[in-house]
């Protein structure tokens, strides 16, 4: 039988791959030959890429700079964010100042007015305990944290209004430079919540106890930049029974620009649920809690 191949140290060797080799072999002693004894073969074309083979001119070396030039990029961006963001703090810093300011002169105005009797101001809003502003912790956080500079609230006992002034800080804006329409409607409702409290505690109302907000409609009529000084006016429209409707008007001042007007319906709860509310609320100043 014949065979093929040969058994050299445990391994097939066929007679076809001697053949092969002998092949390379003759091949490459020629290619010597021709180039005469002793010389080396040329170098193999040098690359600079990372991988064997490869001819691109872009290596390893090039690809480590990208994290340090990305990170160049962001820390120049984040810089300069920072710096813009800086100067808006200031700017909107020195339109506060500028623009209490500027209203320096109708705020001393409508407190000199006969009637006019302070409710509460920033102070009492960051005390602990007031009678009307002990569970009021939102409007006491703005003034905490400088999203509100200054609010202070008037009661026109001849007028039976309301007088909010608000000298709006910088964290303010729903749109660059604008303020929140939200934060206006709070403003609105704090406004309302104030008128309401005076003219229980006048005993100008139908009903005793506290009224919730049912409906607020503000109508927006201008921008208001942040870092301005604001009225906001409240007064009665109309009441019956146990609901209070309200009106008010966000202004640059008593003759100045409207900012916004609104309208809304406070609806006093029915007289098992006030005795409820009511005692929950003696409860939390007794014994504190929610």
């Amino acid at each position: 039988m014949r065979t093929t191949g040969l058994i050299r140290a445990g391994r097939p060797f066929s007679s076809a791959s001697t053949r092969q080799q002998r092949h390379r072999q003759g091949h490459h002693g020629r290619a010597a030959a021709g180039r005469g004894v002793g010389v080396p073969p040329p170098p193999a074309a040098a690359t600079s890429g990372s991988g064997g083979g490869g001819s691109s001119k872009f290596g390893w070396a090039s690809w480590a700079l990208i994290p340090t030039a990305a990170a160049a990029l962001l820390g120049g961006v984040s810089k300069a964010l920072a710096s813009s963001q800086q100067s808006e703090l200031e700017a909107a810093h020195a339109r506060a100042q500028s623009s209490l300011a500027a209203a320096a002169h109708w705020i001393t105005a409508l407190e000199q007015q006969p009637g006019v009797v302070k409710a509460f101001d920033a102070a009492m809003l960051l005390e602990a305990d007031h009678e009307i502003l002990e569970d009021d912790h939102m409007f006491s956080a703005f003034v905490s944290k400088g999203i509100v500079n200054d609010m202070t609230g008037y009661y026109d006992t001849q007028g039976r209004r309301f007088l909010g002034i608000i000298s709006l800080g910088r964290d303010v804006c729903g749109f660059p430079g604008v303020v929140h329409g939200g934060l206006t409607a709070a403003i609105i409702d704090e406004c309302f919540g104030g008128l309401l409290f005076a003219l229980k505690k006048a005993k100008a109302l139908p009903f005793w106890g506290p009224a919730y907000t049912v409906q607020l409609e503000v109508s927006y009529k201008a921008k208001v930049s942040a870092g301005r000084t604001v009225l906001c006016t409240t007064e009665v429209e109309s009441s019956e029974g146990r609901k209070l409707w309200m009106k008010a008007t966000v202004s640059d001042g008593p003759e100045g620009q409207v900012y916004a007007t609104a309208r809304a319906l406070f609806v006093a709860p029915k007289p098992h649920k006030m005795v409820q509310d009511v005692g929950k609320y003696l409860f939390r100043r007794v014994f504190g809690g929610r």
